[in-house]
């Protein structure tokens, strides 16, 4: 298809295609790695049916209108409006909401992109056998010092990146054939590590907790934790869905292939929650939230359960697997902007590279080197710039982006919501309109998340 000034060169060539791209971009490495411990502290099944219902109420609307938004628009979504298309106010109003979007979701890539890379580097150590007959304090020690190691933590983030860039740089046919693999992948091995956990006896004493629903559980705590992970766990701040529906065919029909999507998100988060903590269960450890389960708990269960260390080696296989996938629509709205400024793919992904290596430096910094005390929020924060950046990129930048775009489409642009249905279109309209930007304020105001 020749390019025009309505439609990108090359679109996703199947239903299949929208959907694993997608479906990858929800399912985050922190959607996974936080399930455990928040299934164990709210409640287990309680809290999945919350989960499921902040994603109906919150994470659907968005994520549908973003993708509506970027297929009309195609490769002029994340461009800026012109005079014709709206006012000065307007037009200010969502400049500051695509750039609040993607530089939030450049700061949480780079990230994420550490973290995976110190994943990548637990994966060899535990292939060498470096956990064997491992206690805490040998676990704790191996941590500080990888940490302590700036140079060593960069080369693992480099390690992390350079396949994600090289995909994104060859463009959107690539992200798609390469989501269609990697995304089913995922999915066959949390089916598998949660038939791991099931095994277990351990599994059979906590049973009751994953499966059945208790109404003791419910409450603001766990309604806020819901909302939290359905909104910033999914990564809707980010301007990836925007960027992803520039490529969607015609004749998709978004709200309801987004609902299909959305709901399996939710299914392969509870497989991961069932499976994690069922292996930390097994080994005679509490769930312990994101890192903690990944850098103390799986190291200690890969001596202590049946076949360990290849359990523990497919967990971190799963955690990488849902990092790269997701990561991959972060960056995409800025190799959309690239592309608008006149800067090919290629050209782009050294720069995203060279940028998340520098910032990454700064962040693996903050934890020694650079490290300084302050206070936030009531909170003592330790780690100086990384703290510093984390909250600026989960608290304000991501908020403000997610949901400004609810308020852009739900109130500027109503064509962001289409269906053959009109009680359906005004269901989502109003949804969009303000239950999102509700749900997105609590979640700022009553649970903040300094760190992801």
């Amino acid at each position: 298809m020749p390019e025009s000034a309505e439609y990108p060169t090359v679109l996703w060539s199947a239903r299949a295609g929208v959907f694993f791209a997608s479906l990858g971009a929800l399912v985050g490495m922190d959607a996974l790695s936080e399930f455990p411990f928040l299934l164990v502290h709210y409640g287990g099944a309680t809290f999945v049916a919350l989960y499921l219902l902040a994603a109906i109420l919150v994470t659907w609307p968005l994520v549908a209108a973003q993708m509506a938004f970027g297929r009309r628009r195609r490769q002029r979504a994340l461009r800026g409006l012109s005079v014709d298309e709206a006012g000065r106010g307007t037009r200010v109003l969502w400049n500051t909401i695509r750039g609040t979007a993607v530089i939030g979701g450049l700061l949480v890539f780079c990230y994420v992109a550490v973290f995976s890379g110190w994943i990548l580097s637990y994966i060899k150590t535990l292939l060498a056998g470096g956990f064997e007959n491992a206690a805490l304090s040998l676990v704790v020690a191996h941590f500080t010092h990888l940490t302590g190691k700036p140079i060593a933590g960069l080369e693992w983030e480099a390690a992390f990146i350079a396949p994600l860039l090289a995909v994104s740089a060859m463009g959107p046919a690539a992200i798609e054939e390469v989501s269609r693999f990697l995304v089913p992948a995922l999915m066959a091995l949390l089916i598998g590590l949660a038939a791991y956990g099931v095994s277990l006896d351990s599994f059979f004493v906590s049973a009751p907790l994953f499966i059945t629903i208790h109404g003791t559980y419910v409450g603001p705590a766990a309604a806020l934790a819901a909302l939290s992970q359905a909104f910033l766990g999914a990564g809707l701040g980010t301007a990836s869905f925007v960027a992803y529906g520039a490529y969607v065919p015609a004749h998709t029909r978004i709200g309801r292939l987004s609902w299909w999507f959305v709901c399996a998100a939710v299914a392969c988060a509870w497989l991961a929650g069932i499976a994690f903590a069922s292996i930390a269960y097994g080994a005679g450890l509490p769930p312990l939230p994101g890192g903690g389960f990944v850098f103390e708990t799986l190291p200690l269960a890969s001596e202590r359960l049946p076949l360990g260390h290849l359990v523990a080696g497919l967990c971190y296989l799963a955690l990488v697997l849902a990092a790269w996938v997701s990561t991959v629509s972060w960056i995409e709205p800025l190799m959309q902007l690239g592309r608008a400024w006149g800067v090919g793919r290629v050209r782009m992904a050294v720069a995203l590279g060279l940028a998340s290596l520098a910032i990454g430096g700064v962040l693996i910094l903050s934890l020694k080197s650079w490290a300084f005390s302050f206070t936030f929020l009531g909170q003592t924060k330790t780690l100086g710039l990384l703290d510093i950046l984390m909250m600026l990129a989960v608290n304000v930048l991501l908020p403000w982006g997610g949901g400004g775009m609810a308020v852009f489409l739900g109130w500027h642009d109503e064509r962001a919501v289409e269906g053959p249905r009109l009680w359906g279109r005004v269901i989502w309209l109003w949804l969009l309109r303000l239950v999102v930007p509700a749900a997105v304020l609590m979640v700022v105001l009553g649970a903040p998340r300094l760190i992801l």
